[in-house]
């Protein structure tokens, strides 16, 4: 019983901090005072994760002109809520600030509808959309069993569902090697020299990259980061100049 009412005292107590660290953190935001608003969600994050939280993070990262951290925070925010306009209006924003320009290559018209709709779901979306589709071909078959409907319409349907619960289930294995396979950052360093090895050295540098830019992370080392870029440049850079996503 004593435990349990620790747990409950505990728990009472970091609810009462999260909401007092988010209201101190908007208090400041509209006092203007971004530095100090920016390092109350920042706190907040080692407690609880929340699109609305990523989203008042990259307004006050904005605010203060860091072009990267707010990029970083808007894109945490779609993570959690990919159809969120706000956050997707100020990330668009935002990235019209970024100095580097980094287009996609021209795709497969499918396939770039694919991989839109896939950008638009959370993995828990399709678990949700999947589960569905599964349970319907029970109904389906229960109704079948009791002759609700015929045997034909039966079999149709239950092939219809069936289909549609594999396909949903395989684009939520898809989603799910996005989100954890392939780790990407976004650079928060205004202006980050790129090298051939993993060293400071001034004959090495191979280009120069910006706050802002999103990259993928292929590897690491010590204090360094192999990094590569939409267009296929890759190099290292330090570590300390890119915040993951993951």
């Amino acid at each position: 019983m004593r435990i349990l009412y620790f747990a409950l005292l505990i728990s009472n107590l970091v609810a009462a901090n999260v909401d007092s660290l988010f209201v101190r953190g908007n208090y400041y935001f509209d006092e203007e005072k971004y530095v100090q608003s920016a390092r109350s969600f920042e706190r907040l994050l080692n407690m609880v994760e929340h699109a609305d939280l990523y989203y008042n993070l990259g307004n006050a990262y904005y605010r203060m002109g860091e072009v990267g951290y707010a990029v970083w925070a808007y894109e945490k925010g779609l993570q959690f809520e990919p159809r969120n306009r706000d956050i997707k209006h100020n990330l668009e924003l935002t990235n019209t600030r970024v100095r580097d320009r980094i287009d996609m290559p021209d795709g497969f018209v499918l396939l770039d509808w694919y991989n839109a709709f896939k950008h638009y779901q959370t993995v828990n979306d399709l678990l949700l959309c999947g589960s569905i589709f599964l349970l319907l071909v029970g109904v389906v078959y229960a109704l079948g069993q009791f002759r609700f409907i015929g045997q034909r319409k039966t079999a149709r349907l239950q092939t219809i569902f069936v289909i549609l619960t594999i396909l949903i289930h395989g684009i939520c294995l898809d989603k799910y090697w996005d989100v954890t396979g392939k780790p990407e950052g976004i650079i928060v360093s205004s202006t980050v020299n790129v090298y051939s090895v993993p060293a400071v050295r001034d004959e090495m540098i191979v280009f120069k990259i910006h706050e802002g830019l999103k990259a993928e992370i292929t590897q690491s080392q010590d204090n360094w980061v192999e990094i590569i870029l939409l267009d296929g440049k890759k190099g290292w850079i330090p570590v300390n100049t890119i915040r993951p996503l993951s």
